[in-house]
C-alpha cells in the first residue's frame, strides 16, 4: 500500500488542542479570536461549551463583496428578533444553537464568510 499522500486541497484538519486553548483565551478578550473560518469557528463554539462558555458576540464578514446586496441577517448579529439575539441568550447552549443557525443560513444562501467570536460564561 502506498504511503497517503497530502491533499493540499483539502481544508485544515480540526484544531488541536492548543489551537483551541489558544483561540478560548483570545476569544475573553476585547479583540476576540482571529479571522475563523466557519469550520474553525464551529469547533472553537463547541470546545467552549465543554468548558462551560458560550458565544456572547459574533462578528462575519464576507470574504467578497457581492452585487446586488443581499439579506445580511447572517453578518449584522445582535440586531435579531426578540428570541433570536444574543441578549435573550445567556445559556451557552442556546447561544450554540442561535451560532449554528447563523452558519446554516449563510451557508444555504451561498455567503463565504469568515468569522470573529467573543466567549463567556453565563
Amino acid at each position: 500500500m502506498s504511503p497517503a499522500r497530502e491533499d493540499f486541497l483539502a481544508p485544515d484538519p480540526t484544531p488541536g488542542e492548543e489551537q483551541l486553548l489558544a483561540w478560548l483565551a483570545a476569544a475573553r478578550t476585547g479583540g476576540g479570536t482571529p479571522w475563523l473560518r466557519p469550520e474553525q469557528a464551529e469547533a472553537l463554539a463547541r470546545f467552549a461549551l465543554t468548558q462551560g462558555e458560550g458565544v456572547r458576540l459574533m462578528e462575519a464578514a464576507a470574504l467578497t463583496m457581492h452585487e446586488p446586496p443581499r439579506d445580511i441577517s447572517w453578518e449584522i448579529l445582535g440586531a435579531d428578533a426578540p428570541g433570536e439575539n444574543w441578549d435573550d441568550h445567556r445559556d451557552p447552549h442556546k447561544a450554540f444553537i442561535l451560532f449554528q443557525s447563523k452558519l446554516r443560513l449563510a451557508a444555504r444562501e451561498g455567503a463565504r464568510l469568515q468569522y470573529k467570536l467573543w466567549l463567556g460564561r453565563p
